[in-house]
Formats: structure tokens, sequence, C-alpha cells
């Protein structure tokens, strides 16, 4: 858009600058007429260039404006959904952390019940091997007892005979 506005400046310089030549072959009181108008339109290009100055100025100034409370807003935005981000990866490592107490917690009892259950097993082992014990000295004892009946009943059927 200034692009425009300097052709246009241009055009109309060139324009002005015919319109001057012309005048300058005029007598003496039309020359300071055309100074005058010289003057004027010079006047006026200065005042122009300095509105179109100041236009420009005000609306970089909007611009910058209007980009940082675009900035502001989306650096919000952003600050607001890593707060969210942080809430949900807090409440992540919360529930995580609980469930890996829990199994913790589950596998000290299952440590805990292997010790007890093997405790108890070796105990059982004991009882069973002693039992087994006891039978075969059951039995030993007696088969000492029919073996000693045996001899017994073998001494008393030979006593008997040689009676």
């Amino acid at each position: 858009m200034p692009q425009k506005a300097t052709r246009t400046i241009s055009q109309s310089d060139d324009d002005e600058d015919e319109v001057l030549s012309q005048y300058s072959k005029a007598p003496d009181s039309d020359d300071r007429e055309l100074e005058l108008y010289a003057k004027a339109v010079a006047e006026f290009k200065v005042s122009w260039q300095k509105q179109k100055q100041e236009k420009e100025r005000r609306f970089l100034k909007s611009a910058q404006a209007e980009l940082d409370d675009l900035m502001n807003r989306k650096r919000g935005e952003l600050d607001e959904i890593m707060g969210q981000m942080d809430d949900i990866y807090q409440d992540f490592l919360s529930r995580y952390t609980a469930i890996e107490d829990r199994k913790r917690e589950v596998l000290v009892q299952i440590a805990e019940k292997q010790k007890i259950l093997l405790a108890i097993s070796v105990k059982k082992h004991q009882e069973a091997v002693e039992h087994v014990q006891n039978l075969e000295e059951g039995q030993r004892e007696g088969i000492r007892l029919v073996a000693q009946s045996c001899q017994d009943m073998q001494g008393m059927i030979d006593a008997f005979m040689k009676v």
C-alpha cells in the first residue's frame, strides 16, 4: 500500500512540475504566485508525508499491540495446557506409585506366606520322617516279637517233642 501512495506522489509531482513550468513563463507577478503555490505544494507534501508516517506509525503500533495481545493470550493458553499436562502427569505418578506400593505389599505378603508354608512343609516333613521311623521301629519290634514268639514256639514244640 505505501508503494501505491509513493507512485501517486511521484505522478502528482510530475503534474505539478508541468504546471510550474507553464507558469514560470508568466510575468513577475505570476512568479510570486507560483512561488507561493510551490511553497504551498511543498508544505502540503511535507504535511502529507508526516501524516503518512504518522498513519504508518499508528498502524505499526496497533499491529504490535495486537500481536503482543495475541502472544500473551497464546502464552496464557500454553501455560494453562502445561499446567493441565503437569496435573495429569502428577495424577499418573500418584496412581502408578499407589499401584506399585500395592504390588510390593502383595509380594511381601506372598513372601511371608511362602516362609510360613516352607516352615510348615519342613515341620510336616520332619513329622512324616519321625512317623515313618516310628513305624519302622514298630515293625522291627513287631518282627522281633514275632521272631521271639516263633523261637519260643519252636522251643515249646521242641520241649513237647522231647517229652
